[in-house]
């Protein structure tokens, strides 16, 4: 199992930001070079070109929301499947309001399962190509909640 997590800090409300991320379909739509495929608020499906140099094709990625509590927690269970390789990531987050009427979250996430070729790869270059993919989907998050200017 790889683990990972973090903190974001957003200057939206907790009942906005709960909203925007408790929606799979919202969250699809922020992905960078992404095709959705399907998108509701319990569940997403998108189609993406891997991080990794050693998978071929696309990435079939289904998100969906299995647990929403108050407007303080949520989990999620996402599952990907490529030729010869597949993975299960349990993620969840818990928001609370910041003195500034912002949002803080915290984010934790872990790999529990992986399949085929991803089964062979050295754990630290999953570790850091799961880092930048994570990174990169808070950075597109923000920019489609928080516009520059």
């Amino acid at each position: 199992m790889i683990a990972f997590d973090g903190t974001e800090t957003f200057p939206l409300p907790l009942a906005v930001m709960f909203a925007h991320l408790g929606d799979a379909g919202f969250l699809a739509g922020c992905l960078p070079d992404t095709e959705v495929v399907r998108a509701t608020p319990d569940e997403a499906e998108w189609k993406s070109k891997p991080k990794l140099a050693f998978l071929a094709g696309v990435i079939d990625t289904t998100a969906r929301v299995t647990e929403r509590r108050g407007t303080e927690f949520l989990k999620y269970t996402l599952t990907t499947k490529a030729l010869g390789s597949g993975s299960t990531v349990d993620a969840s987050l818990t928001l609370e309001s910041t003195a500034d009427g912002g949002t803080l979250v915290r984010w934790s996430g872990a790999i529990t399962s992986f399949s085929g070729l991803l089964k062979l790869a050295p754990k630290g270059l999953i570790q850091a190509t799961a880092t930048k993919v994570i990174a990169d989907v808070w950075v597109a998050v923000r920019a489609k909640l928080v516009p520059a200017g």
